[in-house]
């Protein structure tokens, strides 16, 4: 039988003054990752949502666009949001915003995105590409719980083909959608 117990695993993965991993060392591997993110091909992912660095000199600021998914209000528009993603990514969410208006139950009027996956229920396993794909998918699906304050969740919930017609009309007119 092997005994661990007196092998000291924890200098290779932490800086040899503090016990814990030095903020340089994260961000070195956060830009790695998320290299390897976007550069990354997917064929699911390409039919739904494009994204690209502005500078490529910073890996963690990216734009993006999402294609309303067939079938729900947003159909045909095209939404562009912004990426930021801490230096400390995984261990910390993305900030995702839409850059295009949107009338949607967990989209703020700022664009700010409520979904448990970029706030409590974030998890290091989940990728920029995973989660903007999750986003393409709420908008035929918005997920609970709503923004309180949001008129599109009021409206969503006391008379949902009000909340469509609004929700159409704004894609038309603010993502370049279809026909109304």
């Amino acid at each position: 039988m092997i005994c661990f117990r007196d092998l000291k695993f924890g200098r290779f993965f932490t800086s040899r003054n503090s016990g814990k991993v030095s903020p340089a060392t994260v961000s070195k591997l956060s830009k790695k990752r998320l290299w390897n993110e976007f550069q990354e091909e997917d064929h699911i992912l390409k039919a739904h949502v494009s994204s690209w660095l502005p500078s490529p000199e910073n890996v963690f600021q990216w734009e993006a666009t999402i294609i309303g998914p067939a079938g729900c209000p947003y159909e045909k528009g095209v939404f562009a949001l912004s990426v930021h993603i801490p230096t400390q990514y995984p261990f910390e969410p993305p900030k995702i915003t839409f850059k295009t208006k949107i009338f949607h139950p967990n989209i703020s009027q700022r664009g700010e995105i409520f979904v448990d996956i970029l706030r409590s229920g974030w998890s290091s396993a989940l990728t920029i590409n995973v989660v903007l794909l999750s986003i393409c998918s709420i908008l035929s699906n918005p997920v609970e719980p709503f923004l309180v304050s949001n008129h599109a969740a009021r409206l969503y919930w006391k008379d949902r083909n009000a909340y469509v017609k609004v929700a159409r009309e704004w894609t038309v007119k603010y993502a370049k959608g279809g026909l109304v």
